[in-house]
């Protein structure tokens, strides 16, 4: 069985419980998530015609490209026909929309996901819906747009669009352009009444356009709404010379977290005994709140001496119950640094807490039980070697023995017509996986189509019905803690299925990356997340990324397919390095290679 580098200078007893302890199972629903989109769309006049354009975005505020939209009217509460309306694009090289039905045209859009539409109508009032159908897995998004013909379409926009809005801060200035285009010709709308507010319709404050057009406004940060994603929407009613109109951009209102712990005073906690658990308690409040901002952070607690983490526990109504836990030092104080790893991007680290920890030595007959741990631990390990009796022995020449991995066995084919069965377990323990899915995926274009699935009972059995095969079909199997495993689908039969913990996989992945990337990466026997950590220097993604793998691996909570998720996304990209080691002077400059 390979070991995995453990870095934290744990009690021997807790390491073999670790060790020896089995993962916790529960069942696992497979849950495909879909990203969301918008549309920012305005109208406008040209030679008398109706000029509806915009742009798909999704939920980071980036272009959807593929996306194409599809538009009706109304009027009067009736759909108006478009097959007389002349419908073409805005230029000659735009894709001309497509009639899908009477009332309906389907706009394309080009590589940054915009769109225009030129339409001859009868002047009067009508309301415009648009709908985007994104490709691949995105939800649709829709919205109106009010049009009256007879006025000059009001056109609204913010300077900048910001994507991101700080709580921490007393005001947040936000600045709205309203501007009329008709033939061609843009004009600022001067002396308009506008409104701002936030995704929940409360009213943030009123502004008027001045002579080149413009609105200011200063907003109370608290009235911006909670931490987390909204929308901000400024609106203009409707006059006698301009119809109604509004815009809306999608935010994310962040703040800092900052750490107390109560406990200590001047940065001194009390006494404690390391090798026995130090707990210590961390107030986390975010900055925002000083405003008035509603809330309270959540996330996780991580407590550091040195670059190893002793300790970790969650955020839960803003307090967290850390118990550290290390090897006594030769020095009677200890710097114990408390971290703040949020878990939602709006929540942002206000800085480590650094407190001093006054060391107390141990009672000696309370060293009596690591002792005995640490003999009985030597014992199993020295027992688990020797050969069994009965047992084969190992001839030269042969392969040596490798570390269990996740694969799929065939242990016994079936005739033909039978389907598939056998056992889910772990690689490495040969414990049964229970309540996890086993299914056989077919891929295509669009999707992937499940053509059977099973879960498997608390001996990890499953049964999946037969199944015509086609080249191509897959085997999936996975668990709840258990990473998936892909394979091309066996001959029907009773299989043999070995998965491994997604903590491990998450770890073997960070080996393999430093084994690409090589020197100052690779190490020996094994890089370890802090071992990349440092090797990156300054480069933060680095740094972020085996952060989370050495929290995930060796922090104690479980990790699911999400949190598995999580740390993939983060893993930097994977580009050949050189061997000598990254700059740490950040004005340092490298020499770009040559042509290859």
């Amino acid at each position: 069985m390979r070991v995995l580098p453990f870095r934290l200078p744990l009690p021997l007893p807790l390491a073999f419980a670790l060790c020896v302890v089995p993962a916790r199972a529960r069942a696992d629903n497979h849950v495909r998530v879909k990203g969301t989109t918008r549309i920012d769309a305005h109208a406008a006049r040209s030679a008398g015609r109706l000029v509806v354009s915009g742009t798909v975005f999704d939920d980071t505020a980036r272009p959807v490209p593929g996306a194409r939209v599809l538009i009706t009217f109304t009027r009067a509460a009736s759909t108006v026909p478009l097959l007389g309306a002349s419908a073409d694009a805005c230029s000659e090289s735009g894709a001309r929309p497509v009639l899908e039905r009477a009332d309906a045209l389907t706009l394309p859009t080009d590589d940054a996901a915009r769109f225009c539409v030129r339409l001859t109508l009868p002047v009067d009032r009508y309301v415009a819906r648009l709908e985007s159908r994104a490709p691949g897995l995105y939800d649709d998004a829709r919205v109106e747009l009010a049009v009256d013909l007879a006025l000059a379409p009001l056109t609204l926009r913010f300077d900048p669009e910001r994507a991101v809005l700080s709580l921490d801060d007393d005001k947040t200035p936000l600045e709205v352009i309203a501007s009329t285009e008709d033939d061609g010709v843009t004009a600022a709308a001067v002396s308009i009444p506008l409104t701002l507010s936030n995704e929940t319709g409360a009213v943030m404050g009123t502004a008027m356009t001045n002579a080149s057009g413009r609105a200011r406004f200063a907003v109370d940060s608290a009235r911006l709404g909670p931490p987390g994603r909204g929308e901000l929407r400024v609106t203009f009613a409707g006059s006698a010379d301009s119809g109604p109109s509004s815009h809306a951009v999608q935010v994310e209102r962040r703040t800092r977290v900052d750490l107390t712990a109560p406990e200590a005073h001047e940065e001194r906690l009390p006494p404690g005994v390391p090798e026995e658990g130090v707990k210590v308690l961390v107030l986390g409040v975010a900055r925002c709140a000083s405003h008035g901002c509603a809330g309270q952070p959540t996330g996780t607690i991580e407590a550091r001496v040195g670059d190893a983490i002793v300790g970790a526990a969650s955020l839960e109504g803003g307090e967290a119950h850390v118990v550290a836990t290390f090897s006594s030092p030769a020095v009677a104080d200890v710097p114990l640094r408390l971290r703040y790893v949020p878990d939602a991007p709006w929540l942002q680290p206000g800085g480590d807490l650094v407190v001093t920890l006054p060391v107390k030595p141990a009672a000696p007959w309370k060293r009596v039980p690591l002792a005995l741990a640490a003999i009985a631990a030597v014992a199993w390990l020295v027992l688990a070697r020797l050969p069994q009796r009965g047992a084969p022995v190992a001839r030269p020449g042969k392969r040596p023995h490798v570390a269990p991995e996740a694969g799929v066995q065939l242990v016994r084919e079936a005739p033909a017509g039978h389907g598939w069965a056998g056992r889910l377990h772990d690689a490495h323990e040969g414990s049964p996986i229970s309540g996890g899915r086993v299914a056989v995926e077919r891929p295509g274009f669009e999707r992937v189509a499940v053509m059977a699935q099973a879960l498997t009972d608390a001996a990890g059995s499953f049964v999946l019905p037969h199944v015509e095969a086609l080249p191509g079909d897959v085997l999936v199997a996975e668990g709840a803690l258990h990473a998936a495993l892909r394979r091309p689908l066996p001959p029907a039969g009773e299989l043999d299925v070995a998965l491994v913990l997604r903590r491990r996989a998450v770890i073997d992945r960070l080996v393999a990356w430093a084994r690409r990337r090589g020197r100052p990466f690779d190490a020996k026997p094994e890089p370890t997340p802090g071992h990349v950590r440092r090797a990156g220097g300054t480069d933060l993604a680095v740094a972020r990324w085996a952060d989370a793998v050495e929290r995930a691996a060796f922090g104690g909570a479980p990790v699911d397919a999400r949190a598995q998720a999580d740390i993939e996304r983060l893993e930097p990209e994977d580009r050949p390095e050189s061997a000598d080691p990254p700059p740490q002077d950040p004005r340092a400059r490298r020499v770009p290679p040559g042509p290859r």
